[in-house]
């Protein structure tokens, strides 16, 4: 059964009626308990809970339920309905809810099972085409199958355009059109540049219709969704092009406040946490704007956003395209070393630890190519994060290693606090200027990267 997260929200008895009344029978259902919940985004909370008896159960309370994809849930049985209407009947035979389901007094969920049928339908439809193009080698057979899936999804896309007419103005509209794709029209004649036309109008048109500022949509897995397919998939990915588009949606979220505090939540934490490398200044700008500005004041804590300030504090300096930190160490005679010093095309900082796992597998595999590096005019420089000697000069020894090894045994710097060396190993790899070009990649990319820097310095240098 599907991990949920529970906040049981009880309501008080009020004598006088019940404003949401939802019955459920649920035959081949020995549970004894029942639970009502609603998505929230990628989260499930509960709203009720009931006591079933021989599989029937009454959900009711005084406050009206916001619209959105609601739950049963037992721990044996779960199914989704539509909440808009507030009192209505579900019955169903476990475990096959969605062919079972009968619905009483809720036209609304009569429209969401049968969306539900058809997509089984077109699933089974859909599975020996799929498993046929994984098996076949031939471009002529997968050209073929590709053509009987091109008419699956026309009937898929006919089928919601219906529905979505039908319950025009409904959740499930709003619903089926979080799920569509925009449909490019054909090119015009004469258009110089088709690609960037379809492309174009595709990013133009991916919001059309949708409010994300709807109560009932937030209530559903699809618009969280579609705001990381847009951002990472229509959106070029480079970070003013996503701060521009960030801003837009925050903007457009600000009517509501429960829709702006869960997309600047949703935002910084995605941002924060992203693997591509120059995407730490989306996070910083997020927190720069918004937060530090007081626009998230109302629910969060100033232990929260001293976390939020002493991180981009960490981060800036290494946005890339800076000068690298001031960086003096020690080499293993107790020599005192400045990287600036280090004259290379390419200089490698590898942060280690000799107790990290990692960092054992990795270092060996990536002194390898040190020899082909050198040859290529890359330094690399070992960086100790350890203060234990005896340690660093153990793992250097053990692997030979017989590049630029230093260390900071008696904690005189701050780089790790400069690096924003959170884990180990931490790569930065430095133009001849010192400037970052590169962060925090594997350690095992580094030979490729490099050949891709140089590939980028030699059409530089033959289209200046």
């Amino acid at each position: 059964m599907r991990n949920l997260i529970f906040f049981l929200i009880l309501f008080p008895f009020i004598a006088f009626g019940q404003t949401y009344s939802i019955k459920t029978t649920i035959h081949n259902s020995t549970d004894t308990v029942a639970y009502l919940g609603h998505h929230f985004a990628t989260q499930r909370y509960l709203d009720d809970t009931a006591k079933v008896i021989n599989g029937k159960a009454l959900f009711e309370g005084t406050k009206e339920l916001t619209p959105g994809i609601y739950f049963y849930y037992t721990p044996n049985n779960y199914f989704e309905f539509l909440i808009e209407e507030q009192k209505f009947s579900l019955e169903a035979t476990a475990p096959d809810f969605v062919q079972s389901m009968k619905i009483k007094n809720s036209s609304l969920n009569e429209g969401f099972y049968k969306l539900q049928r058809f997509t089984a339908d077109m699933k089974t439809k859909s599975k020996p085409i799929l498993d046929q193009y994984d098996s076949t080698s031939t471009e002529a057979q997968k050209k073929e199958i590709k053509a009987q899936m091109d008419v699956l999804n026309k009937q898929v896309v006919a089928f919601q355009n219906e529905l979505k007419e039908e319950y025009k103005g409904t959740l499930l509209a709003k619903l089926i059109l979080l799920m569509q794709s925009p449909e490019v029209p054909d090119i015009p004649e004469g258009t110089e540049d088709p690609d960037l036309y379809k492309y174009t109008y595709y990013k133009n048109h991916f919001w059309d219709g949708i409010d994300i500022t709807d109560p009932g949509i937030l209530r559903s897995p699809l618009l969280d969704a579609k705001i990381n397919d847009y951002l990472d998939n229509v959106v070029v990915q480079l970070s003013d092009s996503v701060i521009k588009e960030v801003d837009i949606l925050l903007d457009e979220a600000k009517p509501s406040k429960e829709t702006f505090r869960y997309l600047l939540i949703t935002l910084v934490n995605k941002y924060e946490r992203s693997p591509i490398i120059d995407f730490d200044k989306v996070f910083v700008h997020i927190v720069e704007k918004y937060y530090l500005t007081g626009m998230a004041d109302d629910w969060t804590t100033g232990e929260t956003l001293d976390k939020l300030k002493s991180r981009i504090a960490m981060i800036k300096p290494n946005f890339i395209g800076n000068p690298a930190p001031e960086l003096v160490l020690w080499d293993t005679l107790g020599t005192e070393v400045n990287i600036r010093d280090i004259d290379a095309q390419y200089t490698v900082l590898y942060f280690y630890d000799p107790d990290c796992g990692h960092c054992k597998k990795k270092t060996p595999e990536l002194y390898s190519h040190y020899a082909d590096l050198i040859a290529k005019g890359v330094e690399i420089v070992g960086v100790c994060t350890s203060t234990d000697e005896k340690k660093w000069k153990d793992f250097i020894q053990k692997d030979g290693l017989e590049w630029i090894n230093l260390a900071d045994l008696n904690s005189q710097t701050y780089f790790r606090y400069y690096y924003d060396i959170r884990s180990t190993p931490t790569v930065y790899i430095l133009d001849k200027d010192k400037k970052i070009v590169v962060k925090k990649i594997d350690a095992l990319d580094i030979p490729g990267v490099i050949d891709q820097l140089i590939k980028q310095d030699s059409l530089k240098a033959e289209n200046p």
